[in-house]
């Protein structure tokens, strides 16, 4: 049934006039005479009945009345309620690493919403990734961005990026030192036992003598202090670029070299909406997005 009719029914009902009511509805006076026929053809029943120019409803026509505006009613209120869950606002949780909410998260989460403006996205910073698996587990994150490997059989992991790790120092230590790396003589500014990082340098490097005196477990703090002339270290590239194009900071030579996968992880129950496939879009579009990811968004 096309509403338009019970509409253009409404008002002629009301005004008791076609011309008038056609005037009103933006139609031509053929096309309301049309479609009131169209409406008496489909019930084969007279809604009108004329008497010289004068118009009245007929019983059918009255009991017409009741019906139509009912429909025509519960037409706009299911609008209603549609149109307000397409400008609802829907949350995305993430769990995510101190380690990458300050240097890998913020350009793609500003993609994110400037394709669904709607969407919020609450963020919970963890101090491992341990803690982000754990939330996965829970069901109190969404999605979660790790560094390494899961070994949960219940989380599913999506590699998106192959971090390089550079071994840093400032431009002052390197002009009284050296621009090569000496583990045996360099202070080293280390990260915390326990976390991604030390995890793959100890690995890396293996059993050795440092001289390690400062350790952080984040490493925006692990900058700071190198760009304090403390030591040297290794951080993440996207992390200290900006401050090696201004030569604020200068790469050293002769490091262990170190990559690290950063993972988009959820877990296997996981459903996703719409802002969540948004964000997969996103995320799909990076260089080292795995084959699974972009699976997930076909």
């Amino acid at each position: 049934m096309d509403l338009r009719l019970l509409k253009s029914f409404l008002l002629v009902a009301k005004l008791l006039n076609i011309t008038k009511a056609a005037e009103q509805l933006g139609f031509s006076q053929p096309a309301v005479t049309a479609q009131i026929y169209s409406l008496e053809e489909a019930f084969h029943v007279r809604l009108f009945k004329r008497n010289g120019k004068r118009l009245s409803l007929t019983e059918a026509g009255s009991s017409m009345i009741t019906y139509a505006e009912r429909l025509v009613s519960l037409w706009e209120e299911t609008r209603n309620v549609m149109c307000s869950f397409e400008h609802s606002t829907e949350t995305i949780r993430l769990g995510v690493s101190t380690q990458m909410i300050n240097y890998f998260l913020p350009d793609i989460l500003a993609e994110t919403q400037s394709q669904m403006p709607q969407t919020c996205i609450s963020i919970e910073v963890c101090m491992s990734t341990q803690k982000v698996l754990e939330g996965i587990l829970e069901h109190r994150y969404d999605l979660g961005f790790i560094h390494g490997d899961n070994s949960y059989e219940p989380i599913c992991q999506h590699g998106i990026w192959i971090e390089d790790v550079l071994w840093v120092a400032s431009s002052n230590y390197i002009k009284n030192h050296s621009n090569k790396v000496n583990l045996s003589k360099d202070l080293l500014i280390n990260y915390t036992k326990g976390t991604v990082f030390r995890q793959k340098f100890d690995e890396t490097v293996g059993p050795i003598e440092l001289q390690s005196p400062i350790e952080y477990s984040d490493s925006a703090a692990i900058k700071r202090a190198v760009i304090a002339g403390l030591g040297i270290s290794y951080l993440p590239g996207t992390l200290v670029r900006e401050e090696i194009e201004r030569g604020v900071l200068g790469i050293l030579e002769q490091g262990p070299r170190m990559q690290l996968k950063i993972s988009l992880i959820h877990h296997q129950e996981q459903s996703f909406s719409l802002p969540m496939y948004s964000l997969l879009c996103v995320l799909a579009q990076q260089a080292d997005a795995a084959k699974s990811l972009k699976d997930l968004i076909v």
